[in-house]
């Protein structure tokens, strides 16, 4: 190769050639060989690390890169690269195990950025809604207020509100409350004070508003209650039909002399 050629183009050699060795020296491509020589790139050949478009892995038949089969990292970025490529997956697996946290900073940033007329309302309109959709007792809407970060004066104040518009009355609750577990779903008023407790109504409201139980209502009612029952009762003898029908009107609240007259009732007429 003369000194002219080197300033030449670079030109792809032919599989079996040799850069820088004459076609006397080369001689005759080896026909039993079975494998090409892979050709290297112009990076290569120029004695170059690497360029722009080298991927810096070899070249196949066609001219794509390919890689080496040996899972070596890229060699343009090296041990670099790698080290690069293992913290970015590591922040990313950190971002992804950490949303929960961001979210819930987030939301708390909001509430800090939110100002006492936004909260108040915000708060208003949560507590009416709920009012709206069923009767609340002043304990319930008490929790709701402290859930939502009012102090103590603030929630004695907001309850003093309600009960002044009219949305907060334990009395005409524990009325309802009577009614319809007493007509509704056939409960006695042992029950029923305790449904009252659970809603945090107070015991004197409550001992009050189950004092204005009718009593003839109320063994109407476990007559009710005690006849629906005694039907799943037929073809039992009379002890476990007694002994079965006292235990389930104890269990709806009803007091042990309305129950032993119910009974004596109901499974007198039903023939057990």
């Amino acid at each position: 190769m003369t000194d002219a050629s080197e300033h030449l183009a670079p030109v792809s050699y032919l599989p079996w050639a040799v850069p820088g060795v004459t076609g006397a020296d080369q001689g005759e491509p080896d026909q039993g060989a079975g494998e090409r020589a892979p050709e290297r790139s112009t990076a290569e050949r120029d004695g170059a690390g690497g360029g722009a478009g080298d991927g810096g892995g070899m070249v196949s038949d066609f001219g794509r890169p390919r890689r080496s089969g040996r899972g070596e990292p890229n060699a343009r970025f090296g041990a670099a690269g790698s080290r690069r490529a293992a913290s970015d997956v590591g922040a990313t697996d950190a971002d992804a195990g950490g949303s929960g946290a961001f979210d819930a900073d987030v939301e708390r940033e909001e509430r800090e950025l939110e100002s006492g007329a936004q909260r108040d309302e915000r708060i208003d309109r949560l507590v009416v809604s709920r009012l709206r959709r069923s009767a609340l007792s002043i304990s319930e809407v008490r929790g709701v207020l402290v859930e939502h970060g009012l102090h103590d004066i603030e929630v004695e104040e907001w309850i003093e509100r309600y009960e002044r518009l009219g949305y907060l009355d334990d009395a005409r609750l524990a009325e309802q409350l009577v009614h319809v577990n007493a007509t509704r779903k056939g409960r006695g008023s042992g029950a029923i004070l305790q449904e009252l407790s659970r809603r945090g109504i107070e015991a004197q409201a409550a001992r009050h508003a189950v004092a204005d139980l009718d009593p003839e209502t109320e063994l109407d009612n476990a007559r009710t209650t005690a006849e629906r029952r005694a039907r799943q009762l037929r073809g039992l003898d009379r002890q476990t039909a007694e002994r079965r029908l006292s235990a389930f009107l104890q269990r709806r609240g009803y007091g042990g002399e309305v129950v032993r007259q119910v009974v004596t009732e109901v499974l007198a007429a039903d023939g057990s």
